[in-house]
């Protein structure tokens, strides 16, 4: 394979790589905002709006230790897929509940607890695979785009989260 198509499937897989990860990233944290100002508004409660946020972070805490050694020996595009995969399907389920039995806190619950393991493990096998996917001399660019589109996320999904709320 010559220079010239080993830089254009570097560049792809750099730009396909960025846009993943903030899709993932700002769809998980859009989610999360909103979801919880739901909560404050159906319930009233603020304990419920705090144990939703616990079931977003309780997870990703506990599991954390494990998905390194999960994605060091597993192929980390399969992690990434099953990972999206499983997002997919538990805001499906979300929403297949909310239409058949109405949205109750037990299936927002585990929503939440699901989206943050999957969310967690899509994340740190996409960062652990820069290296492969693009070359040497790209590699600080790659990390920068990583952490910005995990920035940008951060920081346009509660505006999102708060229209779509609205």
């Amino acid at each position: 394979m010559n220079s010239s198509v080993m830089l254009k499937k570097a560049t792809y897989h750099l730009w396909t790589f960025t846009i993943s990860k903030l899709i993932a990233s700002f769809g998980s944290q859009v989610y999360s905002f909103a979801i919880s100002f739901y909560i404050l508004q159906a319930t009233g409660s603020a304990k419920s709006f705090a144990l939703n946020l616990i079931c977003n972070v309780l997870p990703r805490t506990i599991a954390a230790p494990f998905a390194g050694y999960i994605i060091d020996k597993y192929p980390r595009k399969r992690i990434a897929i099953t990972s999206q995969i499983a997002t997919t399907l538990g805001i499906g389920g979300l929403l297949v509940v909310s239409v058949t039995s109405g949205l109750s806190l037990t299936a927002i619950y585990i929503t939440t607890c699901l989206l943050s393991l999957t969310s967690m493990f899509s994340s740190v096998a996409f960062t652990s695979s820069i290296t492969g996917l693009v070359d040497e001399t790209r590699i600080q660019k790659a990390m920068s785009l990583n952490q910005m589109s995990v920035s940008f996320a951060a920081i346009a999904s509660p505006a999102v989260g708060g229209l779509l709320y609205g």
